[in-house]
């Protein structure tokens, strides 16, 4: 099964929640990291963007993004909900002609406030309305939930019965369109409500991009269900672009490990996506002259694998050696080339002798640990290092840090790591 990184943009059917459909990809891609842009109604159709793995970090790049819907706007009628599924509310038998709609269309372009609808997951209070409202609590959404939104575009598409009409509407995020068509109809005078709706674009996801749930899992059987996922450089396609090349293999390293290098020819002050010598590293802004990786996407292989950590063995307070495992406790080394917390394939480098290793970084939260430390056991030594200088040489990471339930249950774990490290190690460049 592959491990996807980047977008899946569903095409979500009407009775489908946002959630709902999150679970399904969870369990079409074997991936817990997944997450929509942007809720889609329960009774809408259409165009969900849900973002797998490491995507899941774009989040704030692709949830403000214009939308495109197609709505049905029905005259003669108001419901609670202000859709085809609530109770009718009013009732006119006027009829409301095309030179009417258009005329009144235009009224709605720009800048405009709206009230959310009763019947809506907007929270009051650690209570979302539809629940206060379906209680009898409510009967419209408090002043405090006006919004301003924006309408950037608004056409009639054509009449499709008496009353009945399709409507384009180019909008923010946030906009509500089953209120936008009961608010139309407020503006021409006769009750109205949205008949059903259909969203043709999130951001730069489309139609044209998206995969029914059904056949997601018809991909995955055939073994194509790769070729379903948008990259996530793709994905934030409207980022800036930035390319870089010519610097220093040092100043490649810095910035690959989240530090900030010169970079004065870089826009100043917005999101950029970043590429080294054509390879996407994620998400990064230059301020004040100096260009920082803020949200990592490349290969995750760059950030550790032959990446040195040096300084000295420091004192420590020999918890790994009551426990089996005595470690070297690495202090003095240069904080920005520090990987995150995890358990590493490491090997250290010691008086000019190479030592395959296992590298814990983090708090040791089995053990009560408070701060972080960088602590390396040492395959095959034995003795007293303190003091004396050392570098550790990431190969893998093997793990993350994790809170056992007992000692015991860590003394298991790291006796495992020694394994895996000493397998993956035996035949490594950099024991050699």
């Amino acid at each position: 099964m592959i491990k996807a990184e980047g977008v899946i943009c569903v095409l979500k059917p009407p009775g489908m929640s946002s959630s709902d459909a999150v679970t399904d990809v969870r369990r079409v891609f074997d991936e817990k990291r997944v997450g929509h842009t942007g809720t889609l109604d329960p009774a809408a159709a259409g165009v969900l963007p849900i973002c797998i793995g490491r995507a899941t970090r774009l989040f704030d790049f692709l949830v403000d993004k214009q939308k495109e819907y197609i709505a049905e706007l029905v005259f003669g009628a108001a419901t609670d909900t202000e859709d085809a599924t609530g109770s009718v509310t009013a009732v006119s038998d006027r009829i409301v002609t095309e030179e009417e709609l258009v005329n009144a269309l235009p009224g709605f372009i720009g800048e405009i406030e709206q009230t959310p609808p009763v019947y809506s997951a907007l929270n009051v209070n650690g209570e979302k309305l539809y629940k206060l409202a379906r209680r009898g609590e409510l009967t419209e959404a408090p002043e405090i939930k006006k919004r301003r939104i924006s309408v950037y575009e608004l056409e009639l598409i054509r009449k499709t019965g008496e009353g009945r009409f399709l409507i384009r509407i180019v909008c923010s995020k946030g906009t509500y369109i089953r209120t936008l068509c009961k608010n139309i109809g407020d503006a021409v005078g006769c009750p109205a409500y949205m008949g059903f709706l259909l969203r043709t674009r999130s951001g730069a996801f489309t139609l044209e991009d998206a995969y029914s749930i059904a056949e997601l899992g018809e991909m995955k059987e055939n073994g194509t269900l790769d070729t379903a996922v948008i990259p996530m450089d793709r994905a934030v396609s409207h980022v800036k672009r930035l390319d870089i090349s010519g610097i220093s293999k040092k100043n490649e390293q810095l910035l690959i490990h989240g530090a900030a290098i010169k970079c004065t020819e870089a826009p100043q002050d917005i999101p950029l996506r970043v590429y080294l010598h054509g390879e996407f590293l994620g998400i990064g802004e230059a301020r004040n002259g100096e260009l920082r990786i803020t949200v990592w996407l490349g290969d995750e292989a760059h950030q550790i694998k032959g990446m040195k950590l040096s300084g000295r063995v420091g004192s420590h307070n020999h918890i790994g050696t009551r426990i089996g495992f005595p470690t070297a406790n690495l202090e003095g080394y240069d904080v920005r080339q520090l990987p995150q917390e995890g358990v590493y394939a490491t090997v250290a480098e010691l008086d000019g002798k190479k030592y395959p290793a296992v590298t814990s970084i983090g708090r040791n939260p089995t053990v009560g640990g408070r701060n972080v430390t960088v602590e390396t056991h040492m395959l095959g030594f034995e003795g007293d290092c303190y003091g004396r200088p050392m570098t550790v040489v990431f190969v893998k990471k093997l793990r993350p840090m994790i809170k056992f339930g007992s000692v015991e249950e860590l003394k298991e774990q790291i006796s495992r790591d020694k394994r895996e490290a000493e397998a993956l190690l035996s035949s490594s460049k950099y024991t050699e």
